[in-house]
């Protein structure tokens, strides 16, 4: 039996590395690299469905054509021409934007991503910025440091206190999580915030049951308290931020009876949680769910200025933990410099649905090339071409992104849609085309990721997809021949990928692909920041200007009707990146008071309503769930009751991330 050194393409933090082993070609098993620095052995059941996704009944292996309603099989060398003929005639005809590419979380393989490097050079097309992850809490850290850095997961084991903010590693990080409980068992306080008692919470020494989007005022209340109480750290400042005076200022101006009231925690508590934070060291761990809101980016940078005023950035045991973006600037990403041939134009994730329609109507404004959706901002130049096309990858855009009825609708005005997947998602049925893909089992590639696994992993080809062209690297390398795009690079995925590496050799003389096979590899600093040398243009932290908080107003308790909506990942699944062909409907979670007030049972069946849809749920009434809040796990399809039929696409305060969380609905009995 032979074993092979591979890891997990999923969009996740953790990133696992884990072994696969062969016998005569076939997968025997997955199991955890016990090896791995970080990953240390421990995988989650999303990277144990690889294997099931691998031989799925469900799984698609010839492409599609759609003739009447009706897919019609094809073989690739018709799937290709089709693509060739199709972006041959809307380029001449209408331009090279408009076509639409989308691509998303759905695989963190650098060859996976090879449909942007195509269509760059194909001259470039319509794109989209920002997204439904975590990019309005990039953003806010690239303000406030230059770059999202984190310190290594073993340096929790120096921390006196662990903050866990809006963040349930035990669904989420597994690793993380592991860490969390060793740093307990050597004396580490774990201090969870977050408007459900998630299993993380249930084993901290201290919960905090936040209302939903009380963040920013818990941060700005902590903040009024350290000043007050002269606890913040004046050499620090002195030498290291930007913005303290301005930052004082204001925040004794706010009265914290408002701002307790806000968060829903009493003053004495957060007293108590500024005692804990201001034990040196003591860490913050930030999840994604708290940068859902529209003041997402303004409420990271509220907390990452905790971590400043106080002297806990640069040093062992400290720090605020959000992402760790060591590659991205590092590696040659575009090693063949195609966005010299490009022309893009963009949109925020957000406003696809809104792009597409007014591209089509021929009344589109733009400000710094990004499409501008208010009337009132006409930005500065119009350009009128339609999309009449839209091909996507590593998505189900049409499972994942917020209000789906309206996408629907406007990707029906499309004239003809591609897919690349593996399985006939929700996205796939409403397309003209269809191209399956390998797994990542049958696919050569690199992977890093940007958040919390720091460590490079070459993913070896471990089995032979049932054609080459199934393999988008190979696919779109065809339809460039056929498109006869001469600088585009006919190479191996090798040749590829060794120039990918190339900068590396910099730091590591011996890094090529063979060596990152057979060992771990990492750039990674166990405690991000400690030189002091912030990366942004003053170098030092810069705390957010207080005007910009003001434009915002206070978020103000009030007892509505309705519910807010949270939706929130789960242990097993990851987004729709995983098949979910259960038959049976999804599952809403409320507890006893709002089950009460609705006059609802456990397990009853009742209707979810939004400004935007409707959808069937099964109720579960759960005492972890916070008032006024009904909480639903993201990944379920149409057919179970997609809680993204209800989800408002509104828009961050900066990054351009979506705000799912400003959703609220009703119930109403069937």
């Amino acid at each position: 039996m032979k074993k092979i050194s591979h890891g997990c393409t999923l969009d996740c933090a953790d990133c696992c590395k884990f072994n696969v082993y062969v016998k005569n070609d076939d997968i025997i098993k997955i199991e955890g690299d016990k090896e791995h620095p970080y990953t240390k052995g421990f995988i989650c059941k999303k990277g144990l469905a690889h294997l099931k996704r691998l031989n799925h009944s469900k799984r698609i292996y010839k492409p599609l054509i759609k003739i009447n309603d009706k897919w019609k099989e094809i073989e690739f060398d018709e799937a290709i021409n089709i693509m060739v003929k199709k972006l041959s005639y809307y380029k001449s005809k209408f331009g090279s934007k408009s076509i639409l590419y989308y691509e998303q979380y759905g695989n963190g393989t650098v060859l996976k991503s090879i449909g942007e490097k195509f269509f760059n050079f194909y001259g470039g097309v319509s794109l989209s910025k920002g997204g439904p992850c975590w990019s309005a809490g990039i953003a806010a850290q690239k303000l406030d440091f230059g770059d999202s850095r984190s310190h290594s997961l073993e340096d929790m084991l120096n921390s006196k206190n662990i903050f866990v903010w809006g963040k349930n590693p035990a669904n989420t990080t597994i690793h993380t999580m592991q860490m969390i409980k060793m740093a307990k068992e050597k004396g580490s306080k774990i201090i969870v915030i977050d408007p459900i008692e998630t299993a993380t919470a249930k084993l901290a020494d201290k919960y905090i049951k936040i209302k939903a989007n009380g963040d920013k005022a818990l941060a700005l209340a902590m903040g009024q308290i350290i000043i007050k109480n002269k606890l913040y750290d004046e050499k620090y400042i002195k030498l290291y931020v930007n913005g303290f005076e301005e930052y004082k200022s204001y925040i004794l101006s706010l009265n914290i009876k408002d701002l307790s009231k806000e968060c829903g925690v009493e003053i004495s508590t957060i007293e108590e949680l500024v005692k804990l934070y201001c034990q040196k060291y003591s860490t913050i761990l930030l999840g994604f769910g708290m940068q859902k809101y529209k003041n997402g980016g303004m409420t990271i940078r509220l907390i990452d200025a905790l971590g400043a005023i106080t002297g806990q950035i640069g040093f062992s045991g400290g720090g605020v933990n959000y992402a760790n973006k060591v590659y991205p600037k590092i590696l040659n990403t575009d090693p063949y410099d195609s966005e010299k041939f490009s022309s893009n134009r963009y949109y925020h994730t957000n406003e696809i649905s809104e792009f597409i329609e007014k591209c089509n109507l021929g009344n589109t404004y733009y400000k710094n090339d990004i499409f501008i959706n208010h009337e009132d901002n006409k930005g500065d130049y119009e350009l009128n071409i339609p999309i009449k096309m839209a091909i996507i990858t590593k998505s189900n855009l049409l499972n994942q992104l917020a209000n789906i009825n309206n996408l629907k609708r406007a990707l029906s005005n499309v004239e003809f849609k591609v897919c690349f997947d593996m399985f006939i998602t929700d996205t796939v049925k409403e397309c003209d085309l269809f191209i399956p893909v390998t797994s990542q089992l049958e696919s050569e590639d690199l992977l890093f990721s940007s958040m919390m696994n720091p460590y490079l992993v070459y993913n070896e080809k471990i089995l032979e997809p049932q054609e080459k062209l199934m393999d988008e690297y190979y696919f779109f390398m065809e339809v460039a021949k056929r498109l006869k795009m001469s600088n585009y690079p006919i190479v191996t995925k090798k040749e590829y990928l060794e120039k990918v590496i190339y900068p590396l050799k910099n730091i590591n003389s011996d890094i090529s692909l063979e060596y990152l096979k057979n060992n771990y590899f990492t750039l990674h600093k166990d405690v991000a920041w400690s030189d002091k040398n912030f990366v942004n243009e003053s170098g030092k932290f810069e705390i957010i200007n207080c005007e910009e908080i003001k434009k915002f107003e206070a978020n103000k308790y009030k007892d509505i009707s309705k519910l807010r909506l949270l939706t929130n990942h789960g242990r097993d699944s990851l987004s729709s990146q995983h098949f979910m062909d259960d038959d049976g409907i999804a599952i809403a979670y409320i507890n006893e008071k709002e089950a009460k007030r609705s006059n609802i049972n456990n397990n009853e069946i009742i209707y979810l309503k939004s400004e935007n849809g409707q959808i069937k749920v099964k109720i579960n009434i759960d005492k972890s769930i916070g008032d006024n809040i009904i909480m639903m796990f993201v990944g379920w399809w149409e057919r179970h009751g997609n809680p993204n039929f209800l989800t408002n696409s509104g828009i961050s305060d900066i990054g351009g991330q979506i705000t799912y969380n400003e959703t609220f609905v009703e119930i109403i009995k069937r």
